[in-house]
């Protein structure tokens, strides 16, 4: 972990975000994104960026190893009454930066930030097959709520979401 920051992302890191997001998306097929279905452009991705310090509950994180992103964490609040205490997160870290400590500092950061908005749960989903993945937020104390079968279609196949949430916060 010692050769990586990680920092809230800011307008002036666009074109790096934009570089991450188009290599992550191209090399996993583990996120629900596909490749070209993130911002389309530098300047889309500082809008994303702008929102994000914008809206409330949510949060965008990414690691730099030197000048370029390797990895991003977000939180995305629930944007009315009676799901705002509610945050859904997400991780993708590439490949080459895998296994390296990432994931965890992630979980730990976004977990921070939840607790001082605050929220009272964090929830993810993360596909079936993606086992390593399942057992990160496992160890980070993230349960198993439910599956949701064949919710993406993906490489010609189906493929089910595990639903997964933590407590965090007052009240738990």
């Amino acid at each position: 972990m010692n050769d990586y920051s990680i920092r809230p992302a800011e307008p002036e890191d666009a074109q790096a975000l934009y570089d991450f997001g188009e290599i992550l998306l191209a090399e996993s097929s583990f996120l629900l994104r596909s490749p070209g279905e993130r911002a389309r452009s530098t300047d889309e991705m500082k809008f994303v960026i702008e929102r994000f310090k914008e809206l409330p509950n949510h949060f965008l994180l990414n690691a730099w190893c030197g000048a370029s992103v390797v990895g991003e964490g977000v939180v995305i609040g629930g944007e009315f009454i009676r799901n705002r205490r509610t945050g859904t997160i997400g991780l993708g870290i590439l490949q080459d930066h895998g296994g390296k400590g990432l994931g965890r500092a992630f979980l730990a950061r976004l977990e921070k930030f939840g607790v001082g908005l605050p929220l009272h749960r964090l929830e993810l989903t993360v596909m079936a097959n993606n086992e390593r993945a399942q057992k990160l937020y496992a160890a980070a104390g993230y349960i198993v709520e439910g599956t949701k079968r064949d919710s993406l279609f993906i490489d010609e196949a189906y493929v089910d979401e595990i639903i997964m949430a933590k407590f965090i916060g007052e009240n738990v």
